[in-house]
């Protein structure tokens, strides 16, 4: 609560009548209209204020990945009150990372500390922030390939008369290469914000400062042995997450429950049938093999409603497909004893949870989650029973919630564990509250016990799967695929084959837990990117992400003497070269190579619809191919491994290159020209000198991307988004 409250003392609005100029200085463009003459990217020169606004205190140690969301911080109070049911107009962004000194601000160099990307919200009054999970649509949409995303649910205030949105989502050249380069929009054009309150972020920052090392320029510290960064480069192995002996990397073909369909991959005999349903944790009382023109072919687990199950393998191959059954159950022991039964039968469906764990101490489950990181609904039971409902937060205890849903059926304690019954509809009061869907046959926990009787930090800890069966009938169990997991976490990628994208046919080791040696799974927060048996240096470095907002007044239509906004809506469009993982590999050229064939290359297909979310409150014709296209404003790359060649975007119809960006990389000590840090120019559309006329897309129109490396070194955790911006027609 203190560095909120010192930080918001420190977000102060200033008025255009002050000096000032550009935080970071100039930018470029990467496709000026040289006919007209220069673009001015001067922030001076667009008649705009501007507030700043600094992230919480980030606290690391050499090689320490800090990357959660941090809590909201109010907005400066004149702006609050300024546009309080007005909307504001932000124009363009700066950011830049600094220390706070007896002499002031200080601009860190980049090489001392890594912004490997950032996420910015402005949220209008009413609006918040919700986690949604990896089930859910577009699930890597803003959390770069995570296991879910952060997104505001529409809330009472948002649109209001006008159809304008009520929070702002910031991303664009938002890696290594966020402080050079352009954020700005044209005149006309912005992120617009009704009733504006609250500035929230989530920083991903990698600590790369060699305390022992004052200058000139840079000199890595220690590095793990998957570090790729050759001798004396200008940048740090560390940057690229590399996954060191601290990380804990396994993997095993597993299997599930199915209620309908058939097995995409069988179990192939009785005997794989048979340790398949003991590897769901299920105790077999009577195993057979038949052959049964009724029952699916394969492997089936029968779960009786006293608990007692019967394996079975059907050898009779036919075209019946798996049962879909009224009352689910299912029970496993990963850290506690969790059983869970879901009853169809009734009005609104009813599911009865029952958890054991020792007396005396809290014990919990968090559903629908690998990690914590994933803020799980959870169900806590603390040292004297007492049941509560919370929304873990990232290694912190999160939020209880209310309304309290689930109801105690019975809770006693034999021989020193406590066995609690719940019960509660299966739909959940609100999005916090896990829903629990019958049609879903495993969900992943998390659960955990503790050493106090109050909710605390975790003693034990782990993960697992509830695979549920059709209660007195058969349930089909299939082999679902080899799956890994990174210090327990889930490894989840969903690399797309040709003709989207080319990771898989490149087998690029990003897309296989088997071959996975470095990116952001095993920059989770907090992780130290050291290897064991390296030593930890506890001297804390303590550093702000500092944000500058330009904005104007927006003026809504007033027909018929103004009937245009005096600012339209930039929405978001998004789409990964690398799609869909978030990151990939650059392989290194093969030994003997010469260095200006030392390129890697990717590609990917899409077509412009594929980068909407089709939500009819953005727009009613938000998705209708044939009746509505757009004209592109902004975009911009992401690229910002050291080893960036270029970024091109091409109408794959027509073959017109779209948008070309060339990095620009540092050549000094100095802040921001870092040797081997770049600028990433974005490509700009508008009706201002040194610009060219807006680019008209339609929502069927095919795009092409491709993205060059020099690869004569290997780097892991490479991006190649493009991040952009346009508005409807």
């Amino acid at each position: 609560m203190l560095h909120t409250f010192v930080l918001s003392l420190l977000c102060v609005a200033f008025t255009i009548a002050a000096p000032w100029a550009n935080m970071n200085g100039d930018y470029d463009i990467a496709n000026p209209n040289e006919l007209t003459g220069p673009y001015s990217t001067d922030y001076t020169t667009k008649n705009a204020e501007y507030f700043e606004m600094y992230s919480d205190a980030i606290e690391t140690v050499y090689g320490q990945v800090y990357w959660t969301l941090q809590d909201p911080v109010a907005l400066p109070a004149d702006i609050i009150s300024r546009y309080a049911n007005k909307t504001i107009a932000i124009i363009g962004y700066e950011a830049d990372q600094i220390r706070k000194t007896a002499q002031g601000e200080v601009s860190i160099p980049i090489y001392q500390s890594y912004n490997h990307h950032y996420e910015v919200w402005l949220l209008g009054n009413g609006s918040a922030l919700t986690r949604y999970g990896r089930d859910s649509p577009n699930h890597s949409g803003y959390n770069h390939g995570g296991n879910g995303y952060w997104r505001v649910p529409p809330s009472p205030n948002q649109y209001q008369d006008t159809w304008l949105p009520d929070n702002q989502f910031f991303s664009e050249g938002n890696g290594g290469e966020y402080r050079k380069s352009y954020h700005g929009y044209p005149a006309g054009y912005a992120q617009l914000v009704y009733s504006p309150q609250f500035f929230q972020l989530t920083p991903m920052q990698i600590d790369t400062h060699n305390r022992d090392y004052d200058g000139p320029g840079f000199k890595a510290g220690i590095l793990p042995k998957e570090s790729q960064a050759p001798p004396n480069a200008s940048y740090s192995g560390l940057l690229e997450c590399p996954c060191t002996t601290r990380i804990q990397k396994t993997w095993a073909i597993t299997y599930t429950t199915q209620f309908n369909n058939t097995c995409k991959v069988p179990a192939q005999n009785a005997s794989e049938c048979f340790n398949a349903i003991t590897s769901l944790g299920m105790n077999i009382i009577e195993k057979r093999t038949v052959s049964d023109s009724n029952l699916a072919p394969g492997c089936h687990v029968i779960y009786s409603e006293d608990g007692n199950v019967t394996a079975l393998f059907n050898t009779l191959n036919n075209t019946r497909k798996c049962s879909i059954g009224k009352i689910l159950s299912g029970s496993t022991t990963s850290v506690i004893k969790v059983t869970l039964e879901l009853d169809t039968t009734i009005t609104d469906g009813l599911v009865t949870i029952t958890m054991t764990g020792p007396d005396g101490v809290w014990f919990g489950v968090g559903w629908n989650a690998d990690a914590m990181g994933e803020h799980p609904y959870a169900i806590i039971v603390d040292g004297l029973g007492a049941v509560t409902e919370r929304k873990l937060g990232d290694h912190d205890p999160g939020t209880q919630l209310s309304p309290t849903q689930v109801q105690v059926k019975s809770n006693n304690v034999i021989n020193g564990n406590r066995t609690v019954i719940l019960t509660r509809v299966l739909k959940g009061a609100t999005p916090n509250h896990y829903t629990f869907n019958p049609a879903t046959s495993s969900i992943p926990f998390i659960n955990a016990i503790g050493s106090t009787s109050y909710f605390d930090i975790h003693k034990i800890k782990g993960t697992g799967t509830l695979s549920l069966s059709i209660v007195g009938e058969p349930t089909c169990v299939c082999n679902d695929g080899l799956h890994g997991w990174i210090n327990g976490i889930g490894f989840h990628k969903t690399c797309a084959d040709e003709p989207i994208a080319d990771l898989v046919q490149q087998k690029n080791p990003t897309c296989w837990i088997q071959t996975y040696a470095g990116g952001q799974l095993c920059c989770h927060h907090q992780n130290i990117l050291l290897d064991a048996d390296q030593p930890v240096d506890n001297r804390i470095d303590v550093t702000f992400l500092k944000f500058r907002f330009y904005f104007q007044d927006y003026q809504p239509p007033t027909p018929p003497s103004k009937p245009k906004p005096s600012h339209l809506n930039l929405h978001r469009f998004y789409f990964q070269t690398e799609a869909y993982s978030s990151e990939y590999d650059i392989i290194k050229c093969p030994a003997g190579t010469p260095p200006s064939e030392c390129v890697s290359e990717i590609t990917a297909r899409w077509q412009v619809k594929d980068m909407l979310d089709c939500n009819p409150k953005d727009h009613p014709d938000t998705c209708q191919v044939g009746k509505n296209g757009l004209n592109l404003i902004y975009a911009g790359g992401h690229c910002h491994a050291p080893s960036c060649i270029s970024l091109e975007l091409y109408n794959a119809d027509t073959g017109e290159l779209i948008c070309s960006q060339t990095p620009i990389f540092g050549t000094g000590d100095e802040i921001f020209n870092e040797v081997g840090y770049l600028a990433l120019p974005p490509c700009l559309w508008g009706y201002e000198k040194g610009l060219v006329a807006p680019m008209l897309l339609q929502l069927d129109t095919n795009l092409l991307s491709v993205k060059k490396n020099n690869n004569t070194y290997g780097h892991y955790g490479e991006m190649a988004s493009w991040q952009m911006r346009g508005v409807f027609l």
